[in-house]
């Protein structure tokens, strides 16, 4: 680009914060989206003026979730629907995508982020030994356990993915946006680390596999020329229903930070926000150049890892 030609762009106020992450007039898909980080989600894009639908299996943190949402008395900008649905297996998907298609004609952005955590059996709560290790891990879980998980957290957005395909493709086609919709998975930097994690072996395999289907879905979906873009966000200790995190509001205290640089092995000190996980979800989201990548959002906890 010419100076010429970039200070002509400049001049039209193209890279003004406003339109750099505008998502006025969107229609947005946030699975899981009554509670953690599916609220925080749906918040911020309603915030900033799009129709927000969210689901879950769950009728009261959805309703909750709207009624909170109401009491911001944010009138004439976004929307938060709920719409109560099971994304966990195909006839749920298929119910929840019919809805959506009676109310839409389009949608802009689906946000796969649902998920579980079963809880898992504890590599060092016994003797470190083959013996030990062997009775603890065989008979410590179930093989349903680990489907559960597999089918949850990865199976149901390879599917909830295609099932939204055509309204995702209908926002360039029918809404006359400058771009079809795109997806963002939800995995964790738990399916990028090396280490268990005191031994969460199925829920960081299945975070991994998230990661890898993203991955395909993207190359796959820019092949035939679909251009629906897809990313993953890996994040890291953030307070949600699947993390519990005490003294989450970071007083500055010396001993509070110390307590997540030790305890929870964070270098910055503190577990992550609403306002840093939103801003990572807008650059994603607004930015047209961007399919197939995974946006690590940790505060550095993978980064210590290596040490």
């Amino acid at each position: 680009m010419s100076e010429t030609a970039l200070f002509t762009t400049l001049g039209q106020g193209v890279l003004e914060i406003p339109k750099l992450f505008n998502v006025e007039g969107w229609v947005a898909i946030v699975t899981g989206g009554g509670t953690g980080l599916g609220l925080i989600t749906a918040t911020a894009l309603a915030e900033n003026g799009a129709k927000v639908y969210i689901t879950g299996r769950r009728e009261e943190p959805l309703k909750n979730a709207v009624e909170g949402y109401k009491s911001l008395g944010n009138k004439g900008k976004g929307e938060i629907i709920a719409i109560q649905a099971d994304v966990s297996n195909k006839e749920g998907i298929k119910k929840f995508v019919e809805e959506v298609q009676s109310k839409e004609k389009w949608v802009n952005v689906l946000i796969n982020n649902h998920g579980i955590f079963p809880g898992a059996t504890d590599i060092n709560a016994c003797e470190q030994t083959a013996e030990g290790l062997s009775k603890q891990m065989f008979e410590g879980e179930t093989f349903e356990q680990w489907a559960d998980v597999w089918r949850i957290n990865t199976a149901s957005y390879h599917f909830t993915a295609f099932a939204f395909l055509p309204l995702l493709a209908a926002a360039k086609t029918i809404g006359k946006f400058s771009e079809p919709g795109n997806i963002v998975n939800l995995a964790s930097m738990s399916g990028i680390t090396k280490t268990s994690q005191r031994g969460q072996f199925h829920y960081n395999a299945g975070k991994a596999a998230t990661i890898s289907l993203s991955h395909q879905q993207a190359l796959e979906f820019a092949r035939r020329g679909l251009n629906i873009r897809v990313n993953v966000v890996c994040p890291g200790y953030f307070p949600s229903g699947m993390t519990i995190i005490p003294n989450e509001n970071n007083t500055g205290s010396d001993d509070h930070t110390q307590e997540f640089k030790t305890k929870w092995g964070i270098p910055f000190g503190r577990p992550g926000n609403a306002i840093d996980y939103a801003q990572c979800i807008f650059g994603i989201i607004t930015n047209q150049y961007v399919t197939g990548a995974e946006f690590v959002i940790d505060g550095g906890w993978l980064f210590n890892q290596a040490f």
